[in-house]
């Protein structure tokens, strides 16, 4: 990510979080080029499992880094590590499911998901040697199913 992308969103949360006295700190979980992945470390104000407003303030920073420098990034925001400990009781849960479809050969059909969730539970069943994962629906309707291999 640019020194002046950064800088740019820097002073933006800086001066929200100021504005909402929460002293959370900006972590740049991962960069690359046209996109990042930040954590709002100490946050008392977001909470990351509030997706929809993290997802509206990434979206902010993309047009304010679009307005002001003209470059198209992507960003990825979470608060206190929410998706990382989301994605391991989503790891833990679907193993539990997995064992269910296994034993009552019965395909299961989870809750609509984000993105990044649906992922977790594909990626921990993805070298299960009797279930297999797909995903189906659209937009926030998008769910997980697990079916039993034929």
């Amino acid at each position: 990510m640019d020194a002046r992308v950064k800088t740019l969103i820097e002073d933006y949360l800086q001066g929200l979080l100021a504005t909402l006295e929460d002293e959370a700190q900006l972590i740049w979980a991962a960069e690359r080029a046209r996109s990042a992945e930040l954590n709002l470390q100490g946050s008392t104000r977001f909470d990351g499992s509030d997706q929809a407003t993290m997802r509206a303030l990434a979206y902010l920073l993309e047009i304010l880094v679009k307005r002001r420098l003209g470059r198209e990034v992507h960003l990825y925001l979470d608060a206190n590590g929410y998706k990382e400990r989301r994605c391991a009781e989503l790891k833990l849960l679907a193993g539990q499911l997995a064992e269910e479809v296994v034993r009552e050969r019965k395909r299961v059909r989870l809750n609509p998901m984000a993105a990044y969730e649906r992922k977790a539970v594909h990626e921990a069943l993805s070298g299960h040697p009797e279930v297999h994962t797909y995903s189906e629906g659209q937009g926030e309707a998008r769910r997980v199913i697990i079916e039993p291999q034929e």
